[in-house]
């Protein structure tokens, strides 16, 4: 069945029912995407949870819900999910920037939020991650650039027009992200419902210490490594993130 797409403060939302007998009695998975994403990307994770219900979502200023964004301030991203997860209890499951952004609504004690994955969230505001600011950086080719590095430059330029040019105007969205960098933070210490930290292997050393230390952080923390993945696991090793979500449910 495919999902339904609804409308939540100009974000596109699309539901997938699960097909377990139970999974109107489980919590349902929201998935998070990071930068230059949008709910798509999620979709490979979310086939492996096909038996959940699921929420996923165009961040505002992505995708469907370019017409949302960009966010004025990190909060917009919090109070975002917080209406797109309704009244029903979650796990909350963020990659990269989706992560802060999870654990970020998981640090009000949320009574709605039963767990969270967080896969290679940022700690953009310790001095040692030293991601500058972006004030004087054109938004469009900043989003290429970005893509061309995640995507590759062959990929890149196999990409019609219509979309080339679409993923450049999510740059906007991109460089005000980047610029909350002092403010887009989470308190893990404040969790207080299972929170798995997964990390891939082959990811750098400054991402590793951040996994690291938030996991070290939370009173229900535990860490994940994931062989042999980098930082876009949830398109590589879409099976073993979708698996972290076992662990929180343990």
């Amino acid at each position: 069945m495919p999902p339904r797409l609804r409308r939540v403060r100009d974000l596109a939302v699309y539901e997938h029912h699960g097909t377990a007998p139970d999974a109107i009695t489980q919590p349902a998975v929201v998935l998070i995407h990071g930068a230059m994403d949008r709910g798509a990307g999620m979709l490979r994770v979310a086939r492996r949870l096909r038996h959940l219900d699921l929420i996923r979502y165009d961040r505002r200023g992505y995708g469907r819900s370019r017409e949302a964004g960009p966010p004025k301030r990190f909060q917009d991203h919090v109070q975002d999910l917080d209406e797109v997860m309704g009244t029903r209890r979650c796990i909350l499951l963020g990659h990269s920037y989706g992560g802060v952004i999870a654990m970020a609504l998981a640090s009000t004690a949320d009574r709605r939020v039963a767990g969270v994955v967080s896969y290679e969230a940022p700690r953009a505001w310790e001095s040692w991650w030293t991601q500058p600011p972006a004030t004087d950086v054109e938004p469009g080719r900043a989003a290429e650039s970005f893509l061309r590095h995640m995507i590759g430059d062959e990929l890149w330029e196999s990409l019609p027009d219509r979309t080339r040019d679409e993923r450049r105007a999510e740059g906007v969205t991109m460089i005000a992200e980047l610029n909350f960098q002092t403010t887009q933070r989470f308190d893990a210490r404040r969790i207080d419902v299972p929170l798995v930290i997964g990390v891939g292997q082959l990811s750098s050393d400054r991402v590793q210490r951040a996994a690291m230390l938030t996991s070290s952080e939370a009173e229900f923390g535990a860490l994940v490594t994931i062989e042999g993945a980098g930082h876009g696991a949830h398109s590589s090793h879409p099976t073993e993130v979708a698996a972290l979500v076992d662990l929180v449910s343990e």
